[in-house]
């Protein structure tokens, strides 16, 4: 009977990621349906959404590095053109740190929560505008966890 139980818990377990994993393709698609607000969604390696409403004209996907320590953190760049980033975050802290990204503070996208010395990707898509890059562990972005970046 108790493997019965577990069968089924496991079994809710997944129907939960699949109904999530389908809410999120359909905030995708609803909002890249051509707006010209200035948002649309992009997903990120673990699965979340994020807003932004251009690509590179390329069709290119660029690559960049967010450094996290106790408590900071920098970007190979400041300035990004507007399009897809996979931005690699790496923690090099003691502590466990995360990456949001922040435009007219409303959180746009999220990495998953990082370990000392662990480093996850996060894929977003960002439209011309001012972002915020934070940590939102705890108050790690009050104790200065956080930087500008511009999107032309």
């Amino acid at each position: 009977m108790s493997h019965l139980v577990e069968s089924t818990s496991l079994l809710a377990r997944r129907l939960a990621r699949a109904v999530a994993a389908v809410a999120i393709c359909a905030a995708f698609l609803t909002a890249c349906g051509g707006s010209s607000s200035g948002t649309a969604a992009a997903t990120t390696a673990a699965g979340t959404t994020a807003a932004g409403t251009s690509s590179a004209a390329s069709g290119e996907v660029e690559s960049i590095t967010a450094t996290e320590a106790d408590f900071s953190i920098s970007l190979d760049e400041d300035r990004l053109s507007a399009g897809t980033y996979d931005i690699k975050v790496v923690n090099k802290g003691e502590s466990t740190h995360d990456l949001v990204v922040e435009q007219d503070g409303k959180d746009v996208a999220a990495s998953d929560s990082i370990g000392p010395g662990g480093s996850t990707t996060l894929t977003v898509t960002l439209a011309p505008g001012d972002y915020v890059f934070y940590c939102s562990i705890d108050n790690h972005r009050s104790m200065g966890m956080e930087t500008n970046v511009s999107v032309s």
